[in-house]
């Protein structure tokens, strides 16, 4: 690795020129940016690049560039809820150390296609080499470290780390971060994320939470035959999961009613839940608290009171579920819907 930044030397980390196109459609808020190193002189360009690499990506530590004359440029689709970012780079490096992934602010999940280039990625313990075709899945909650190695051209999409979570929330750091170029999961992942860039979102607007959980449903398929694995007592906890989904939005709903359901005890039912790290009241909470955030996120809900929503997935107390969202996902009801649908 080049050597890091030489005392005395200081990085630029202003405010970034963007060239941008913001626009607000029925489906949300729609913003178009794009910069290049063209912009600035030859000696500004990779200050600015260590920026415009902090303004798209969070915060990193860079290093010095491996030649002269270094040239970037970013183009990036910000839509409600994910980001499509395209990105061509000179050779470069950068870090992210431990304490600094405590200071971020969300939680993010990138799933980076390489379509020209090579690039050295480290992500805790799992490092590797990307060469074309070669995807690889990040989340900026572990210590990273990237070194592109030849002129790179990549496209990533980012989306929030909580949708990965929500499919494997337990294991969710174990899964394979390398897909190689040829492997049947990098080949649909990478389709998916080509196809993402082609689309006009201004003229076809979409379900963007679909589009979401799409990716992640591409990312996590090849599990499936894992799931054979699972213990005697796993795979039951899985059969009463199932059946709590579809009551989940009875006011009603207890206990008592779940383990009636399933022909088993309460202690019983309490003893399943144990290997999954939560009680069952508490994945009934969770899961109707994801439920509203689903519908609060989503424009064809946008007609229906905050308290309505809530009421539908079984919560009767207003002010119980502002607090309960409040306490999931930092914000309240009203700027979550705010906040996912760019409304003002």
């Amino acid at each position: 690795m080049e050597p890091g930044p030489q005392p005395g030397h200081q990085m630029h980390r202003g405010p970034v020129e963007w060239s941008r196109q913001g626009r607000t459609t029925m489906h949300g808020s729609i913003d178009q940016v794009s910069w290049s190193t063209s912009d600035f002189s030859s000696q500004e360009r990779y200050d600015a690049w260590v920026a415009a690499l902090n303004e798209t990506f969070g915060s990193w530590n860079p290093e010095f560039p491996r030649s002269t004359g270094f040239s970037a440029k970013v183009k990036a689709s910000k839509l409600p809820g994910l980001s499509l970012v395209e990105c061509f780079c000179d050779p470069c490096g950068a870090n992210r150390s431990r304490a600094e992934t405590s200071l971020i602010e969300s939680e993010q999940l990138t799933i980076q296609l390489v379509l020209s280039g090579k690039e050295y990625m480290k992500l805790g313990d799992q490092e590797t080499t990307l060469s074309r075709g070669d995807v690889f899945v990040w989340d900026n909650t572990q210590p990273m470290q990237f070194s592109v190695l030849e002129p790179l051209h990549k496209m990533s999409l980012v989306v929030p780390l909580d949708r990965l979570k929500n499919w494997v929330p337990n294991g969710w750091r174990d899964l394979p971060r390398h897909l190689k170029s040829g492997e049947p999961n990098a080949a649909m992942l990478g389709s998916y994320v080509r196809s993402l860039s082609q689309i006009d979102f201004d003229k076809s607007p979409m379900r963007y939470n679909a589009l979401i959980e799409a990716a992640i449903a591409i990312l996590v398929a090849p599990l499936a035959p894992r799931m054979s694995e699972n213990t005697h007592r796993e795979a039951q906890l899985e059969t009463v999961k199932a059946k709590i989904q579809p009551m989940l939005r009875d006011p009603g709903l207890d206990l008592e009613t779940i383990a009636a359901r399933n022909c088993i005890s309460l202690r019983y039912l309490h003893w399943l839940f144990e290997c999954g790290g939560t009680t069952p009241w508490r994945y009934v909470v969770q899961k109707r608290m994801e439920g509203c955030k689903r519908d609060l996120q989503n424009a064809d809900h946008a007609h229906r009171s905050v308290t309505d929503i809530a009421f539908s997935w079984g919560f009767s107390n207003s002010a119980h579920f502002g607090r309960k969202i409040k306490a999931a996902y930092g914000v309240s009801p009203t700027e979550l819907r705010r906040t996912a649908l760019g409304a003002h």
